[in-house]
């Protein structure tokens, strides 16, 4: 064989046999191919780069998932619109969060060993209501209660499908006001779920907790996409108002009292810390005082008198007749009569 200088190998596809032909080619054709593989290669380069700035770009225009938190078995799913979570937020106002456990009277949980952290940092630290009554049983009809003052007809059940109810309510009062607002329900596996019941007992959700999902002017519209899983809340980006619902274990309905006292022990902290009022209140008791049981209220934050006391005469028609007057809405059914439980004047205007 002649050899005529430095060799290359070109491979061909499609030799007689079916398989790979090899070629010998001079030194100017290894040079060729050695230019041609360089102008390739920066071609090459060239699109790679501009595929990392079109991803940049990309995710840059893209809103931003909420991220669960540390421990949380919940996964975010659609995040709430940008426009609703901007914290619009009424001159000043404190946020206000509003905490519901379950089925407990007040003799239960006040005074109880089983419950440390109500008895021993937020008694003391904020103010105790000790003549607050829920107003029905079971559950579901005092939810509506204090957030549209009415039972809605469900007197003695917890039967409801999302949408079911077709009044007016609180949400929808801070919704037309331009008030900002999100329900928070812990095992609740994604916005704008309609469903009774989701998660594994003892943790989770349950529709006849989450009253917001329960009205039409909510459920059925893009509203419900403010009613969010528990984990989404951060302490830091609060709106002007939270209702707030733990899971069936968290909430003192399915676990011990010690369970949501340890629950409100970890969860309250920060969002004191973020300056908000947090109210802190139960459903129903086991008694029929008032109509629903005596239960407690405790209300602590910026302006609440730590260790004081409220021995008026108050219940859930008062609590939403509070919480309108605060925000500046229309007192709604039952809670057009109830005194207004009283939520004080910021004392760090956040206008």
């Amino acid at each position: 064989m002649c050899v005529r200088g430095l060799e290359g190998i070109r491979a061909n596809v499609g030799s007689p046999d079916g398989g790979v032909e090899t070629h010998m080619s001079d030194g100017r054709g290894r040079g060729r191919s050695r230019s041609r593989i360089r102008s390739l290669s920066i071609l090459a380069l060239g699109a790679a780069a501009l595929a990392v700035v079109a991803v940049a770009v990309r995710e840059a225009r893209e809103p931003k998932r909420p991220f669960a938190r540390l421990g949380s078995s919940e996964s975010p799913h659609e995040p709430t619109p940008k426009s609703s979570r901007s914290n619009q937020h009424p001159p000043n106002k404190a946020w206000v969060v509003l905490i519901v456990m379950e089925n407990h009277e007040y003799s239960d949980i006040v005074g109880s060993a089983d419950a440390p952290y109500v008895n021993q940092s937020l008694i003391p630290g904020g103010k105790l209501f000790t003549n607050y009554d829920a107003v029905s049983h079971p559950s579901l009809p005092n939810y509506l209660a204090m957030t549209s003052g009415s039972t809605g007809g469900k007197q003695g059940t917890d039967s409801v499908s999302a949408g079911e109810i077709a009044t007016d309510n609180l949400f929808g009062q801070l919704s037309t006001a331009g008030i900002d607002w999100r329900a928070f329900e812990e095992a609740m596996p994604s916005a704008c779920f309609k469903p009774y019941s989701a998660g594994s007992s003892p943790n989770s959700y349950e529709l006849k907790h989450d009253p917001a999902m329960t009205y039409a002017d909510i459920a059925d519209t893009s509203l419900c996409r403010q009613v969010v899983p528990y984990s989404w809340l951060d302490p830091s980006h609060l709106p002007p108002f939270s209702f707030v619902t733990p899971d069936e274990c968290n909430d003192m309905h399915s676990c011990p009292a010690q369970a949501g006292d340890a629950w409100l022990a970890r969860n309250i902290p920060p969002l004191l810390r973020a300056g908000a009022i947090v109210i802190v209140t139960f459903d129903e008791g086991s008694t029929d005082a008032g109509g629903g049981g005596h239960v407690l209220l405790v209300e602590v934050g910026d302006g609440v008198p730590a260790g004081s006391r409220e021995d008026r005469p108050f219940d859930h028609y008062g609590l939403l007749a509070g919480l309108e007057t605060y925000f500046g809405l229309p007192r709604l059914g039952a809670a057009g009569t109830a005194a207004p439980f009283p939520i004080p004047p910021v004392a760090h205007p956040r206008g």
